[in-house]
């Protein structure tokens, strides 16, 4: 599972036009957004493609930059082998 945290920044007149737009992607969900334009955004897949649906922010009329802000991978073949080898979770 990949999931990535994205700041856009749209013209502000086009805020919630560009969320529209966004939400309207597969796996992608707008968790907030300002009257300035930013719109803070997760974008969660399984397959390797995640860069191609981020990329595509650009082509939403209105969407001035995308930071990636965050991004994680999991591979469930190796949380299954740490959860073993630890017998579950451990903090510290």
């Amino acid at each position: 599972m990949n999931v990535s945290g994205v700041l856009v920044h749209a013209l502000p007149e086009l805020v919630e036009v560009v969320a529209l737009r966004l939400t309207a992607c597969a796996g992608v969900e707008v968790h907030a957004s300002t009257q300035d334009g930013r719109l803070v955004v997760t974008v969660e897949d399984e397959e390797s493609l995640m860069f191609d649906t981020i990329n595509s922010f650009h082509d939403i009329d209105g969407v001035l930059s995308i930071s990636l802000i965050y991004h994680e991978f999991d591979n469930p073949l190796v949380l299954e082998k740490e959860t073993k080898q630890t017998g579950g979770l451990s903090w510290g």
